[in-house]
């Protein structure tokens, strides 16, 4: 609606998690390459916990795009609120496996699991099971499903690699079952932006929707600090402010976002001052 006043070619702060937005601070680069690793390196179990709205999601994305599809079957669980019967015959049917021939019960689901998994390396191609927002996992036996999944393994590799992401309390949940915790090679955490990371971040994503720069962020250094005190650094946050503070300067018709400008879009937001 504001791309042509703002000369972009695209919403910049869309709330989906498109690997081309994605700002990679420090923080954010240790963490993909910590999971690349583990991924790559065939380290069975990893996990990426983070508070909510960090891009914890959009990250896992772009470790995905570094994937090549040749090499690599991704299966994609995004609602994990599954039994282990739910959960085995989600993968067998993410890997492809006819639905006659996807069995009702554990066992031979197991049996059926192990085959395709082994039909896959055969094929040369690894197989990462993705668990998104893994902290709503209710039931101790799904997790006790996916550490007996990470049994899946010849002599010298894991025939799978499991990718869980989820907020903090996923961490509580996983001490509970020390069998599974063990087998956690890589563990990663992403916390909040700073205030320069915030700053580098609106820069960036401007950049990636194409705002020729030359000219100057459209956002001042005191509009994005008052954007970085409201939204303590939380980036779908961070995304949520600027979009509107976009569209609120277009309607405005001003070139330039202040900190007055800023602060009306929050109260806005909140309905309220704060």
């Amino acid at each position: 609606m504001y791309e042509q006043y703002w000369g972009l070619s695209e919403p910049p702060f869309s709330g989906t998690p498109d690997p081309r937005f994605l700002y990679l601070s420090q923080k954010h680069q240790d963490a993909l390459t910590m999971l690349l690793y583990g991924v790559t390196g065939n380290k069975g179990a990893v996990m990426l916990t983070g508070e909510v709205g960090l891009g914890k999601t959009t990250l896992s994305r772009k470790l995905l795009s570094e994937l090549d599809e040749e090499n690599y079957k991704v299966i994609m669980i995004v609602h994990p609120v599954l039994t282990p019967v739910g959960l085995l015959r989600e993968i067998l049917q993410q890997l492809d496996v006819p639905e006659e021939e996807i069995p009702k019960q554990r066992q031979p689901l197991v049996r059926r699991l192990h085959e395709a998994l082994l039909e896959y390396h055969h094929r040369q191609k690894r197989v990462v099971l993705v668990i998104d927002e893994a902290h709503l996992i209710r039931d101790r036996s799904t997790f006790e499903e996916l550490r007996l999944l990470l049994n899946f393994q010849l002599n010298d590799r894991y025939l799978m690699t499991l990718l869980m992401l989820g907020q903090p309390e996923l961490r509580e949940k996983i001490e509970r079952i020390p069998a599974l915790k063990q087998r956690l090679a890589v563990r990663a955490h992403l916390p909040p932006l700073n205030l320069v990371e915030t700053s580098e971040m609106i820069r960036y994503r401007l950049r990636a929707a194409w705002l020729d720069m030359a000219k100057g962020c459209p956002f001042t250094p005191e509009a994005i600090d008052e954007l970085y005190t409201y939204t303590k650094g939380y980036p779908r946050v961070i995304c949520q402010v600027a979009d509107n503070a976009l569209l609120m300067g277009m309607v405005k018709k001003t070139r330039r976002i202040d900190n007055f400008l800023m602060h009306s879009v929050i109260m806005a937001l909140e309905g309220k001052d704060w």
